[in-house]
């Protein structure tokens, strides 16, 4: 899945947002969603123009211009969380907390499935 980044959002250090460019396209990492008593959104996972690692924002500054998922993409839910989410199967479990604990492995598989991803939609 490609977005682009169409609605500015209010940055709170002031100013131009240097996370995001009006305009801008991004490579999806996977998708989340609350759907409980304290209400519906969602976030996307993507690298923001300034980060290294990828972080969750806000879907509702995106627009999608490509829907299309590799095979491998799962929908699961986190019962416990109120949460689902859409993403590559290798993202499951506990992936992002091994990934941001600064585990090797899950390193190694984050460049892994984002050059899957990148040769996938032809992203630049």
């Amino acid at each position: 899945m490609i977005v682009k980044y169409a609605r500015e959002r209010i940055y709170v250090g002031g100013g131009k947002d240097p996370h995001f460019s009006l305009g801008s396209i991004y490579l999806v990492f996977g998708l989340t969603f609350r759907l409980n008593s304290q209400g519906n959104s969602s976030t996307v996972t993507l690298l923001s123009d300034m980060e290294e690692y990828p972080g969750a924002w806000d879907f509702c500054h995106f627009d999608i211009v490509d829907d299309s998922l590799p095979s491998d993409w799962v929908f699961y839910s986190l019962e416990t969380r109120g949460l689902y989410r859409l993403c590559p199967q290798k993202f499951t479990g506990n992936f992002w907390d091994h990934f941001h604990d600064g585990d090797k492995a899950a390193e190694q598989v984050f460049g892994e499935v984002r050059k899957e991803l990148v040769d996938f939609h032809r992203f630049k």
